[in-house]
Parts: C-alpha cells; structure tokens; sequence
C-alpha cells in the first residue's frame, strides 16, 4: 500500500543532528501512526497565535486552564479538539473524544480516535492536558 498521502514533516519535539545542527525530518510510517500522532500534537499543544508567521495555527485547549473541572469544561474540549483537528488534520477525521477520569486532580488525559481518510483504518491516541503548573 502506498502510504505517501501520511507525507513527511519534521519530528515533533524538534530534534537537530549534532554535527550540522539541522532539523530532524520525521521517519515515521503509517504502520504506527506515529507520524499522524506527531501532528495531532503539535497542533494541540500549539496556542493560537504563537506561530508568527501562522497565527491561527494552534488549538484553544490553553485557554481553559484555569476553568473549574465539569461538563462544561469536558465539552469545550472536545469542540476545541475536534475543530482544530478538522482544520489542521486533514489527513484524518476526529470520530470520537472522550476522557480518562483515573488520572490524578489537574491532568485531563483526552482520548481521541480517528479515521484515516485515505485507506479507512482507525486510530487513536491520549493526549494529556496538564492543567497544573509544575516546578519551582
């Protein structure tokens, strides 16, 4: 099967070579999604307006850190995931967002299953939305 629709990007997190300092190109193949699950990454962690040159790129999951844990807050998400998603993602299409409730107070972990629209397999991934502030 020709997977080539999947294209090639570079790897998120970023990763430069040691000797020549340029960016890493992403190896993944279809088989893992992992080039797919890369993508859907960058785009939720990304906030609006902080790629200069892309100003829309992003997701508004950052806007709602410090709103109170409830359905309202949990259909926000989903509507800020799947409308990003849809946007940015066109390799995919979003068919389900639900979320992990045994995870600790202050971390929502957001399961999402797609659909790759080219050759109709399905996948999915967590993505955790760290609410807390660590460190210091």
């Amino acid at each position: 099967m020709n997977t080539d629709f999947l294209g090639k990007g570079l790897k998120f997190p970023l990763e430069f070579h040691r000797r020549s300092g340029g960016a890493r190109i992403s190896t993944a193949t279809s088989a893992d999604h992992a080039h797919i699950h890369e993508s859907i990454h960058q785009i939720l962690a990304t906030r609006l307006g902080e790629r200069l040159m892309n100003p829309e790129f992003g997701c508004r999951l950052m806007d709602l850190v410090f709103e109170p844990d409830g359905h309202v807050l949990r259909g926000l998400i989903r509507h800020y995931v799947i409308d990003a998603l849809d946007r940015w993602e066109k390799r995919i299409v979003v068919t389900d967002v639900t979320f992990d409730d045994s995870n600790d107070e202050g971390n929502i972990n957001i399961q999402i299953s797609y659909r790759i629209i080219d050759c109709q397999v399905d996948g999915n991934m967590i993505y955790p939305f760290c609410r807390e502030i660590t460190g210091a």
